[in-house]
């Protein structure tokens, strides 16, 4: 069966955090750092996150452990974490939030996909913002659907989310292709609904798995007319 629809997640996939932002809260408390050192730590914890998504599930307590040890990664003292959380959550909280960088290639890649007869949603573990990110960053008319967590109640990998997707869309799993940066998250939610999971890894981080992996969104648009 051909691919007639698919799915991006948003955050480190179609849109990356305002890493200025990051480095300057990280500043203030004292860590000299830059992008490529955040992204490193991030590309470190990603194996550690993965094992804790699959034995827990994504919640919010989640996302603040993930932060704790970011920023403790990071170097930052045992007694500066809590302020760094406290920092990073209200500059997240402020309009549409943090997740305002379009990755490379994003805008290029929603403009083909949009243009073609392929259906083009996004699927993101969000705090019920997602329509006004995607409004921000102009690209309201590139999707037929947005699905937000938030809103829907039911987060990824939870193949509920999917299943959402797939009857808005009304296409059958082995029709959809869905591209994101965590394979616990993203590929194992996708597989879980009977879809096609694709993982996004710029930096290389993950090494072998046993999926489809690319580092550049323009690949995409290769991967979908092979799958016709």
């Amino acid at each position: 069966m051909s691919i007639k629809a698919v799915s991006f997640d948003l955050g480190h996939t179609l849109a990356f955090p305002r890493y200025d932002s990051m480095v300057k809260i990280a500043g203030e408390a004292g860590i000299e750092t830059d992008r490529c050192g955040l992204e490193m730590i991030e590309m470190k914890l990603r194996r550690w996150f993965d094992e804790l998504v699959l034995a827990e599930g994504v919640s919010d307590e989640l996302w603040k452990r993930y932060y704790a040890k970011f920023f403790s990664e990071l170097g930052a003292p045992a007694g500066e974490i809590e302020n760094l959380l406290l920092a990073v959550w209200r500059e997240h909280s402020e309009s549409v939030g943090l997740w305002t960088e379009p990755a490379p290639g994003a805008n290029e890649v929603l403009s083909v996909l949009s243009a073609s007869e392929m259906q083009v949603a996004c699927v993101s573990n969000n705090d019920g913002r997602l329509p006004a990110m995607i409004d921000y960053l102009g690209w309201s008319d590139y999707f037929d659907l947005l699905v937000d967590s938030g809103e829907l109640g039911i987060s990824k990998p939870d193949p509920g989310i999917f299943e959402y997707t797939l009857n808005k869309l009304d296409r059958k799993a082995a029709e959809l292709i869905h591209i994101g940066d965590y394979y616990s998250v993203d590929v194992i939610g996708a597989r879980r609904a009977g879809a096609t999971g694709v993982l996004y890894d710029p930096l290389g981080g993950y090494g072998s798995l046993d999926c489809t992996v690319i580092s550049d969104l323009k690949e995409v648009c290769g991967l979908l007319e092979s799958n016709q």
